[in-house]
């Protein structure tokens, strides 16, 4: 889909479900509706069905090709320089890192570390204190905690006495503004395309008419387009 074919469709719709109070839009505003909608559909995608270890996105060959553009497989980091606050070893995420979807690590400093990759949970402070003096709540040989520092870092907690020697991640990354002008975004100069697969761009559209129109009741949406249609 066209930028072109982005703003027609938008207009369409916000026509169909705006009153005839409502404001008439720029361009520049029908993008940021449009990059918010992009990233609303990207985390409802990431966090629908309950998935508690958010790798289920992949289970569908849908779910599959409406991400699959910002996929980011297998990315080593580097420990971080900064290791305040850190209970294990910290490390710096990626600057367009968005969500992890997968991560793993290696220790060293125990006979039966095999230079395997060993699993990772992710944990709260909360849980860190309230564990703290329990000998059965602890980081194993088989298992690593992960501490979220931040926004960008995270502490990855081994076993007492190791060291982690490789933290892997694979993440979905933040997608480029939907851009219909030269305005700017994000440090993004437009004109700038979807980079997502089609099958999503008609939600996208849909979810930012709602944002442009105020109305959070999907069914409400609905409501009000059927009566558009059937009033023409």
């Amino acid at each position: 889909m066209t930028l072109n074919d982005f703003k027609l469709e938008f207009f369409i719709l916000y026509d169909k479900v705006a009153n005839f109070a409502a404001p008439g839009y720029l361009d520049d505003e029908v993008s940021i509706f449009l990059t918010k909608a992009q990233e609303r559909i990207i985390l409802s995608l990431y966090s629908e069905d309950g998935n508690k270890y958010k790798e289920g996105f992949e289970e569908t060959e849908k779910r599959r090709k409406q991400l699959q553009q910002l996929v980011v497989p297998n990315v080593t980091l580097s420990l971080s320089a900064n290791q305040t606050g850190a209970e294990g070893f910290a490390y710096d995420l990626p600057s367009d890192c968005l969500l992890i979807i997968k991560e793993k690590a290696k220790i060293s400093g125990c006979a039966c570390c095999n230079n395997e990759y060993k699993r990772i949970k992710p944990i709260t402070h909360d849980e860190i204190e309230s564990n703290r003096v329990n000998p059965f709540k602890k980081p194993s040989e088989k298992l690593l905690w992960r501490l979220d520092i931040g926004s960008s870092r995270h502490d990855i907690i081994p076993k007492e006495g190791t060291t982690v020697t490789e933290y892997t991640i694979s993440y979905i990354k933040k997608p480029r503004p939907i851009i219909l002008d030269n305005s700017v975004i994000d440090g993004f100069t437009g004109p700038l395309d979807c980079e997502l697969n089609n099958i999503i761009h008609r939600q996208i559209i849909d979810e930012a008419v709602k944002i442009a129109t105020g109305i959070t009741d999907p069914q409400l949406y609905q409501i009000k387009t059927i009566e558009k249609q059937s009033s023409e």
